[in-house]
């Protein structure tokens, strides 16, 4: 049986990808999928959707791969103590 959307799991998946595109802002999903790979493609592609959903990573396609781009600005300032800069 598949989690559903919003389980313990899911959110465990997005932080997982949280903190690897904090310290790495740009991946390709091959080389995100390496760098978790207790899980599953599919299940890598779902917690990617959310986190699109909600504007904290913008996913590119590319010629045989999607690169994977954290856009979160305001959880990366708020780990470093300084305060969110509002976007132009």
């Amino acid at each position: 049986m598949e989690p559903h959307e919003g389980q313990p799991a899911d959110r465990e998946i997005e932080r997982q990808i949280r903190l690897v595109l904090q310290h790495h802002h740009r991946l390709t999903f091959l080389a995100l999928a390496d760098s978790l790979p207790a899980h599953s493609w599919r299940s890598l592609f779902l917690a990617l959707n959310s986190l699109c959903r909600q504007r904290s990573v913008g996913l590119m396609p590319l010629a045989e791969d999607y690169e994977v781009v954290w856009l979160d600005r305001r959880a990366e300032s708020s780990m470093v103590g300084e305060k969110p800069r509002l976007r132009r």
